[in-house]
């Protein structure tokens, strides 16, 4: 779009997308299937494994809206038909796919996953730009974007840059319910090794592990607890492991050994109120990031992506609304859940990780400093 300031003609795009993770990707595909041709900035490319495999079902109906369910054959992805968990007691108990009426949930490649979906949006029509936004301001009835030593100009923008929503956090309050990090690393196995398939979740007095076997063999193992709980650092992630019951059992039995460091990220629950505003709107973990256990931050990236991108194609505010409102229905519904899952380990009721997640079910979350 050219709008004409005195005698100069300068180019303002129409729509920006921001965030290079599954949410943009889903945005700018969407949007550009609309026609909408929007300008998709992803930030740096970051190299190295990405935590986040675990793809529920509920997402294939999304995928398929996005054409993009073809995707999922790959076969860098496997379907996660057996999940074990010891919640509740030591007893590890079985949820089996086939008992589920909306199919198994795959386990991804998620860097193979995201450059597929970022491909089938530049096909479509997206512009995609790599590199960092380092200021956002308004300028007129335009968003400026800097890029270094380069300035773009928009009218509307998709904020899809994670829990830092570096353009909805200014304007919306913050709110979060906990401190919740995650510390994980890649395990590899003997090329003679044939590890089943398996998904295994432990809860322990600190938190609570995870492993999940990929389809190339390897295993990522992820442990869950709050970023102030002392006594697990995160160099030490092998050695902990090795404490666990059912993991350890696990690694052992394929003779499973670190493959590179361990590293750690924020996972904490946040969510923005209302999660648009006058030329943005949040999507994905930038509107509402949630708890891993979960197990739908895909999901949720995948369809709040579709219903901001048509509301905004179709021009429609009421549709607009109607996304931020069924985004604040889905947080309250988030965190009831959220209480009921954590609240069927009494195990160590006594401990900062669960005594925190016991009170979290009177206490109503604050919101955070905007600074």
């Amino acid at each position: 779009m050219d709008t004409r300031s005195g005698d100069v003609a300068e180019l303002i795009h129409r729509v920006a997308v921001l965030g290079g993770g599954i949410a943009g990707a889903a945005a700018a595909l969407r949007l550009a299937q609309g026609g909408a041709s929007p300008l998709w900035i992803t930030g740096t490319p970051r190299a190295g494994f990405k935590p986040g495999e675990h793809l529920s079902a509920a997402a294939l109906p999304l995928l398929k809206e996005l054409a993009s369910d073809a995707l999922l054959r790959a076969e860098v992805h496997r379907h996660a038909h057996g999940t074990y968990s010891a919640w509740g007691s030591d007893l590890l108990v079985e949820r089996n796919a086939i008992v589920q009426l909306e199919g198994p949930p795959t386990v991804l490649d998620r860097a193979a996953f995201e450059d597929a979906l970022a491909t089938q949006a530049v096909t479509a029509g997206a512009e995609r730009i790599d590199g960092d936004v380092v200021d956002v301001r308004i300028s007129g009835d335009a968003w400026e974007m800097i890029l270094g030593d380069r300035t773009l100009k928009v009218r509307f923008v998709f904020d899809a840059t994670g829990r830092k929503a570096i353009v909805a956090s200014k304007f919306a309050p913050r709110f979060q319910a906990d401190r919740l990090t995650c510390q994980y690393a890649l395990f590899t196995c003997p090329a003679q090794s044939t590890p089943r398939p398996v998904t295994l979740i432990e809860a322990e007095t600190r938190g609570w592990w995870y492993l999940s076997v990929l389809a190339d063999r390897r295993a990522v193992v992820n442990f869950y607890s709050d970023a102030d709980v002392p006594g697990f650092e995160t160099s030490h992630l092998s050695r902990n492991a090795r404490q666990t019951q059912a993991i350890s059992a696990f690694l052992s039995d394929y003779g499973y050994q670190i493959s590179g460091a361990a590293h750690r990220i924020a996972c904490n629950s946040t969510w923005l109120a209302p999660a648009i505003g006058p030329g943005w709107v949040a999507i994905g973990d930038a509107s509402a990031a949630f708890d891993p256990l979960s197990s739908h931050g895909m999901t949720t990236a995948l369809w709040s992506a579709i219903q901001a991108a048509d509301a905004f194609v179709a021009q429609d505010r009421a549709k607009m609304q109607a996304y931020t409102d069924n985004v604040a229905r889905g947080i309250q519904d988030y965190l009831q859940a959220r209480a009921r899952i954590y609240g069927q380990e009494q195990r160590w009721s006594d401990s900062p990780f669960w005594a925190r997640r016991a009170a979290s079910r009177q206490l109503a979350p604050e919101p955070l400093d905007a600074t």
